[in-house]
């Protein structure tokens, strides 16, 4: 039978280094031990002791009957409506949750977090391969490679990222997405421009990787979506694409 998934949710561990979120020009919350919490068993968020939020920025406040409170959280101008949940009843009684996406920045230490904290029982391997990929997609062969970086992240499927020499350039255009990674960064995506239409998004890469990430820098994300084919895999992939 296959194991459950680690940590579970519900799971919580505290966590010794200083995290500091920032929204408006200020630090709204500055913990030197906050807590690591998974609400789900994919990555972890931080909840905050409440003394180490700063109360002010707090307005707008919407009591609930299940243990918690929600806040709008307020600099200046800037308005991030529902984005700080304080909880007065259970495990995390006098614990702070500010929505990670609602802020500006978020550090541990001085290094700004991407994404999501890392999750500490999962981590990336990525190992350089010489075997002959061919990724066609719609009939139209798109790159063609002996030469990639496959990249094994914890419970993700696995990655494949081509050297843009051998991928056809020439069919693709930068795409406006952009999402974060805590193990790799910022991504940057392409859409691919067949005759049966354009593909938005289905691939992706990374100017500047974490350090963790450094091989896969300027390599393209070789796409997982059905309607793929691959030489060294023939049958058909139609797997979900994660977001980063």
């Amino acid at each position: 039978m296959p194991s459950p998934p680690f940590p579970p949710p519900g799971y919580s561990e505290d966590v010794f280094r200083r995290v500091r979120v920032l929204f408006g020009g200020k630090y709204v919350a500055d913990a030197p031990q906050p807590k690591l919490v998974w609400e789900n068993s994919w990555y972890p968020i931080y909840y905050f002791p409440r003394d180490t939020v700063a109360q002010e920025f707090l307005q707008n406040a919407q009591q609930s009957t299940d243990g918690k409170s929600t806040y709008d959280l307020v600099v200046g101008d800037r308005k991030s409506e529902g984005a700080v949940t304080v909880f007065t009843d259970g495990d995390f009684a006098g614990f702070v949750k500010i929505t990670y996406g609602s802020a500006d920045a978020w550090f541990e230490e001085d290094q700004r977090i991407f994404g999501h904290p890392k999750d500490p029982y999962k981590r990336v391997l990525i190992v350089p391969s010489s075997k002959h990929i061919r990724v066609e997609v719609d009939g139209v062969e798109v790159a063609n490679t002996t030469s990639s970086q496959r990249l094994y992240e914890t419970a993700l499927p696995i990655r494949t990222y081509i050297p843009l020499k051998d991928v056809r350039v020439d069919l693709l255009t930068e795409s406006k997405l952009v999402t974060s990674c805590p193990y790799k960064g910022d991504a940057n995506y392409y859409d691919i421009n067949l005759p049966s239409g354009k593909k938005e998004g289905l691939v992706w890469w990374y100017k500047s990787p974490t350090l963790e990430s450094a091989q896969i820098a300027g390599l393209v994300a070789q796409p997982q979506r059905s309607g793929l084919k691959k030489q060294a895999n023939p049958s058909t992939h139609s797997i979900k694409k994660h977001m980063y």
